[in-house]
């Protein structure tokens, strides 16, 4: 009688351990499965998927604008990429912001995924072809960004717009493109930068949501989806002036897709 019961509290104990195992095992996996979701999603600019996504076909909100009404959100799925893919923050890479900002839109038009080592790819190509072509890949303005879009990858339809007031900003996003703007670096104020960050930096902007611009900020491995506040964004916004040591004197602009020149 008792080898029966010992028998069956043998059997008890080794089914509830079994039990908390499978449990526990099972969170584990789970946990470990979302965690390289959103590693992956970091990288790609994405959003996890719990944040509510708002996406917009090129010129799905044309009609929206036209009759005077803009959308309270809009977020433009845009391939991200860091301007150091595989963080090595070296000469070439520090000053590669203008050839990541214009790598993730030429992606995006593509409807083209990015990997680390695309992007390494594409933004070594693109410095090598302006040290070939231009003498030098340094400090590009946005009249120069718009050059290098169109002999590089062969698009044609960017232009710059200059003097334009915030409102503007969210104007042009529910066009479906995203936009690429110059900016004073520091003025940003964002803290994975390293310390005091760029003087002058490019980034991507592909959405927002009430006062807040949501880009693919290529200066960090963070800047997938990372929002700014659109009066910070705003006042950063100044088009390289000839010295990084005077961008705050430079021109508002920003490198918009020309819908009517196509």
């Amino acid at each position: 009688m008792r080898s029966n019961k010992a028998a069956l509290l043998i059997v008890f104990l080794f089914a509830v351990s079994t039990a908390v195992f499978t449990y526990f095992y099972k969170k584990d996996v789970e946990e470990k499965i979302d965690n390289f979701q959103n590693y992956q999603m970091e990288f790609r600019g994405g959003t996890t998927h719990k944040e509510k996504k708002v996406v917009r076909e090129p010129g799905a909100a044309e009609k929206k604008v036209d009759s005077g009404k803009i959308p309270e959100q809009i977020l433009i799925d845009v391939p991200f990429a860091p301007q150091a893919p595989y963080a090595v923050w070296d000469e070439y890479h520090k000053e590669a912001c203008e050839e990541a900002s214009l790598m993730m839109l030429k992606y995006y038009l593509d409807d083209k995924k990015l990997t680390p080592e695309i992007a390494e790819r594409e933004i070594q190509n693109m410095i090598s072809f302006q040290v070939e072509e231009y003498g030098d890949y340094k400090d590009s303005d946005a009249e120069e960004i718009v050059e290098l879009a169109s002999d590089f990858y062969g698009i044609k339809n960017l232009k710059v717009v200059y003097d334009f007031k915030k409102e503007d900003i969210k104007k042009e996003l529910t066009k479906g493109f995203p936009i690429i703007v110059p900016a004073a670096g520091r003025l940003l104020g964002n803290p994975f930068y390293t310390s005091p960050g760029p003087l002058y930096h490019n980034l991507v902007l592909v959405g927002y949501e009430n006062d807040v611009i949501i880009t693919n900020d290529p200066g960090t491995k963070r800047g997938g989806g990372y929002r700014y506040n659109i009066d910070v964004l705003y006042n950063a916004i100044h088009d390289f002036p000839g010295k990084k040591e005077l961008i705050e004197e430079g021109k508002k602009a920003m490198i918009i897709v020309d819908i009517n020149n196509k």
